[in-house]
């Protein structure tokens, strides 16, 4: 899959996962798009991450399937994905900057005094001399062990909560994260690194047209008049000089069959300002075309290639490393599912009809939309009684606690521990989570006091082998 369609695919999964109460893509839309996309995959069968081949082409064929059915249909839906979009480098200023790479190769292609072509006055060795380094430095970042730049996670950061503070959309998800929000999240750090890939790939061809640009100077300057080739240098003397250009051009002379007159060096000499017998400039001009396309123009383009290459082979894998096993199995589980009964046992809650419907959603994302929710209320004070004389008749219990609760080791982790024990002593297979209610406080409490709110509750029952998820309704119940 190529950029476009993981974007496509990230904005439906932002927009899902920050529309947890349907209001831009209905819950019926959400399961019909599943249903008609899965071709026979489960929640059963969903590869841990990273994604596979199967799962990645239900996501492209999901995301297709709801840009063709349902964007049409909704405004407001339209103008969400117009906008969810991550920062992108301007074509204009590419082709400007090659163009410039260009003329300055162009520019140093001065040929020396009057009609005289000085072999040491161009900056050949320099430019090869640069390109060498700067090509092995680059290899070796091709090729170093992947990990995630610290400044691009800063980076991601920062643009996930200027997203996140553009009008348009009202409310919080679970997470305490708006679509934008959750977008920028999600594209933003793997953008940004494409992007700095794809920039390095920019600069290798900007180098191989600065280097284009001197071959071409080379030959513009020699086209309405004749240079004759000669050198002169404070540092080497005869000898010196035809082992210098002897190592210099060999390369070309060797690939493109040039001829390498080596032996009109000493009649080329200039000394006192006069040189013996200067030589015919073509043969060397096209020696010093040739070596910059041997050793600097092929090369920069093939590093070019390979960069690109690993740009989209290294994006490919983090972007399927993006957690898709939850969002997936959540996925599937809204069209899957039989008549079980789920224990749902809640917690110094009111249990209205509201917030029941809020965690009986919960419940049916997670183990499938057919499932039925069994409640059963736990008054504060009460939690020993009911340890001791609970019987569980399903294997599969969910714990509802307020979210705004402040977490007790002896109260609320206490408790979760005897429930466990009395469920893993009673049933096979069994299964125990626990959902923290946030309904009341999903639209008061900043996206900062949910996450800390959700880590204490986190780390109160850490070791204790429980998953945790969040149920929350924007606007209140």
């Amino acid at each position: 899959m190529d950029w476009n369609d993981w974007q496509s695919i990230l904005r439906w999964r932002a927009i899902e996962e920050g529309d947890t109460d349907g209001a831009l893509l209905s819950e019926e839309r959400r399961a019909e798009a599943t249903a008609r996309t899965r071709a026979g995959l489960s929640a059963e069968n969903v590869s841990k991450d990273p994604a596979g081949a199967r799962e990645t082409s239900f996501l492209l064929r999901r995301a297709r399937w709801l840009e063709q059915e349902v964007v049409g249909c909704n405004g407001s839906l339209v103008r969400i994905i117009e906008r969810l979009s991550v920062a992108s480098g301007s074509k204009t200023w590419i082709w400007l900057g090659w163009a410039a790479a260009a003329v300055i190769g162009y520019a140093l292609a001065g040929f020396g005094q009057d009609v005289e072509f000085n072999l040491l006055a161009l900056p050949l060795v320099g430019l090869l001399a640069w390109n060498l380094v700067i090509m092995l430095i680059s290899l070796v970042m091709e090729f170093q062990k992947e990990s995630s730049s610290a400044w691009l996670e800063w980076l991601a950061g920062k643009l996930a909560r200027q997203n996140g503070e553009r009008g348009g959309f009202e409310g919080d998800p679970p997470t305490g994260l708006t679509v934008d929000q959750r977008f920028a999240l999600l594209a933003n750090a793997p953008a940004m690194e494409r992007w700095q890939r794809r920039f390095r790939a920019w600069l290798h061809i900007a180098a191989a047209l600065l280097a284009l640009g001197s071959a071409v100077g080379l030959y513009a300057r020699g086209w309405s008049k004749e240079y004759r080739a000669v050198w002169e240098s404070t540092l080497l003397n005869e000898t010196q000089a035809q082992s210098f250009f002897g190592g210099l051009f060999t390369p070309a002379s060797s690939v493109l069959r040039l001829p390498l007159p080596l032996d009109q060096l000493p009649a080329m000499h200039r000394t006192g300002g006069v040189a013996k017998t200067p030589a015919p400039a073509l043969p060397w001009i096209h020696l010093y075309a040739g070596t910059l396309l041997v050793l600097v123009i092929l090369p920069r383009l093939l590093l070019a290639g390979l960069t690109a290459w690993r740009a989209h082979q290294v994006i490919n894998r983090r972007m399927l490393s993006l957690g898709w096993n939850s969002y997936l199995v959540r996925t599937l589980r809204r069209i899957e599912g039989g008549q079980e009964i789920i224990t749902v046992l809640v917690h110094g809650t009111d249990a209205t009809p509201g917030h029941r419907e809020v965690w009986s959603r919960g419940v049916r994302e997670r183990f499938g939309q057919m499932s039925q929710c069994e409640f059963v209320s736990i008054h504060l004070g009460d939690e020993d009684d009911f340890a001791a004389s609970w019987k569980p008749s399903h294997p599969r219990v969910v714990m509802v606690f307020n979210l705004a609760t402040t977490p007790e080791a002896e109260v609320q982790r206490r408790f979760v521990l005897d429930v466990k024990q009395s469920l893993m002593s009673s049933q096979r297979a069994a299964e125990l989570l626990v959902l923290l209610d946030a309904t009341s406080i999903g639209n008061r409490w900043s996206p900062e006091k949910l996450a800390s709110r959700e880590k204490l509750w986190a780390d109160m029952i850490q070791g204790s082998g429980v998953e945790i998820i969040v149920a929350a309704r924007r606007g209140g119940i």
